[in-house]
């Protein structure tokens, strides 16, 4: 269970991030390699290869520089109102659940986050425009069954509200409000006594 009004950083999620990389790695050089057996590669300009090489060994060092520079930076809260959640490398965001907009708490843990010994929690609300995806994921974590827990115990120990975008239908005064009525009444009345008044004339 995490400690509630503190930022805390996933600790795995630096080599989560990593594991994908590696992955990515060896799949261009399984298809570097296949091109070579081929003779592919071979037939290639000798300018085709330096761009292509270049471009994959900037891609690749911009992700080995990226990745412990966004893990920094990803942290999340859990408050008595909401989960928070702020990231960013160059243009820093923040993310605002309140629990009682939370429709759904579930978890994930694919081949990868098995294994570097982690999951993830994904906090579903009731969405906008059909919005299916998580509003929120939290990453990188050891403890995600106990994280998903934690934030379905706020939830179920608070009412829920209507959403944004939900139409509020104000109540409208109907013949049976106490004011129709009366008036209603009186117009009954002035009728009887016209009636009353026309047999004796």
């Amino acid at each position: 269970m995490r400690p509630e009004h503190e930022w805390f950083t996933p600790e795995q999620l630096r080599r989560y991030y990593f594991a994908y990389e590696a992955v990515a790695v060896v799949v261009v050089l399984s298809v570097v390699g296949l091109l070579a057996v081929t003779g592919a590669l071979a037939a290639m300009h000798p300018w085709v290869l330096a761009v292509g090489g270049g471009v994959l060994l900037l891609g690749f060092g911009y992700l080995t520089w990226w990745v412990p520079a966004f893990a920094r930076t990803a942290e999340y809260r859990f408050t008595d109102d909401e989960v928070e959640y702020r990231r960013g490398v160059f243009f820093r965001q923040q993310t605002t659940v309140p629990y009682n907009r939370i429709t759904n708490v579930g978890t994930a843990q694919g081949p990868i986050q098995r294994l570097v010994k982690s999951g993830a929690v994904k906090v579903h609300t009731a969405g906008f425009g059909g919005q299916t995806g998580a509003e929120l994921t939290v990453d990188g974590v050891t403890d995600f069954q106990e994280i998903q827990e934690q934030i379905l115990g706020r939830v179920r120990a608070r009412p829920g509200t209507a959403t944004e975008g939900d139409d509020v239908v104000e109540p409208t005064a109907t013949a049976d409000s106490p004011d129709e009525s009366t008036e209603l009444l009186g117009e009954i009345r002035r009728i009887r006594e016209l009636l009353e008044h026309g047999r004796q004339a």
